[in-house]
């Protein structure tokens, strides 16, 4: 019998078997697990009893046969969301640079000068004008996206599977991916036990390394948020945008969010409500219904103010975060 970590179910087969082999015999054993829970797993020791020809004797044996087994967090799906930095870099890309470049969206004409390409030529407005007039389009660049990832402490509320912290990994995870689909460069910072981050970089492999990263998030910690601040200064680039994720269970994040927009980054908040989780899981009696009307005020009034500085999505988790943000339409907001 394979032993299987208390967090995995048998979908389909089985991890155990009676059988009878000869000396040196053998037999496949095939079934497929599911967990709930992320995280990097252990399958095994093999646990063994054999009986005799006779069955009147039984001897157990463990052997140390183990295997790894990752289990990724599920991902958001983004694909229909307009999300995406507003500060470009000099890197062909997706986003809009506002200049005249390479790119698909039309910018206006100019007169046409030795060399440009014949399929840029607008024809139209050269037979009306009785000269050539070329077609210039909006330069389409990429920039950088950090997300930051609150997992402290105090920001696990509820159960293991539905808390702020997976929820935010969860979406952390859909916004990498979407962003680096997009050609745009993304770096990742986790408040943990350590700060943990990522420089930012583009492609398959930093999604990959974005994802190792958060596979491995546990609760836990009491970094502030000054100490991202640090990080950011030293480790990333100042015209990026920040995305911060966090259940905002301190209003230490408004302080922050305004340092970091004097210092001229750009900052969009993602917030996994740790009200929604604990009314759904909690026994609402008229008495919790008095408690979350008031804690309710209470971060309508938080978010309010941060309103005034950035752009927030104020997340029930039991909802799909691509809806929360087509809400809002393009997001973060042009300037």
């Amino acid at each position: 019998m394979d032993v299987l970590p208390r967090e995995f179910a048998v979908l389909n087969g089985t991890n155990h078997a009676v059988v009878s082999l000869e000396r040196g015999g053998s037999v496949p054993l095939s079934y497929t697990v599911r967990s709930p829970v992320k995280g990097d797993f252990r399958i095994g020791p093999v646990r063994v009893r054999s009986l005799d020809p006779l069955a009147l004797g039984a001897e157990d044996a463990v052997l140390s046969v183990e295997a790894r087994l990752v289990v990724a967090p599920t991902m958001e799906d983004l694909r229909r969301t307009k999300l995406q930095p507003r500060r470009t870099r000099p890197w062909f890309g997706q986003v809009a640079s506002r200049q005249i470049g390479a790119g698909t969206d039309f910018w206006g004409v100019r007169e046409y000068t030795a060399g440009d390409e014949v399929r840029r030529i607008n024809w139209k407005a050269s037979a009306r004008l009785d000269r050539l007039f070329t077609n210039e389009y909006e330069g389409e660049r990429s920039g950088d996206v950090v997300i930051v990832v609150d997992a402290r402490r105090e920001s696990f509320i509820g159960t293991e599977t539905d808390n702020p912290i997976e929820h935010g990994v969860r979406a952390a995870l859909g916004i990498a991916e979407h962003v680096l689909a997009s050609k745009n460069r993304v770096g990742l910072i986790v408040q943990r036990e350590v700060l943990d981050w990522v420089p930012p970089a583009f492609g398959r492999k930093q999604l990959y390394r974005i994802l190792d990263h958060l596979t491995h998030v546990r609760p836990g910690g009491e970094w502030p948020f000054a100490h991202v601040a640090w990080v950011l200064s030293r480790f990333f680039p100042r015209d990026c945008l920040i995305v911060l994720i966090s259940p905002l269970q301190d209003r230490a994040a408004l302080n922050a969010v305004i340092a970091m927009e004097a210092r001229g980054y750009d900052v969009a908040i993602v917030s996994p409500s740790p009200l929604a989780i604990e009314w759904r899981l909690g026994e609402q009696r008229p008495e919790d219904r008095t408690a979350y009307r008031i804690l309710r005020m209470e971060r309508d009034n938080l978010i309010s103010q941060l309103r005034r500085v950035s752009q927030v999505v104020d997340w029930d988790p039991a909802t799909p975060l691509a809806l929360a943000l087509r809400r809002i339409g393009t997001w973060p907001r042009p300037a």
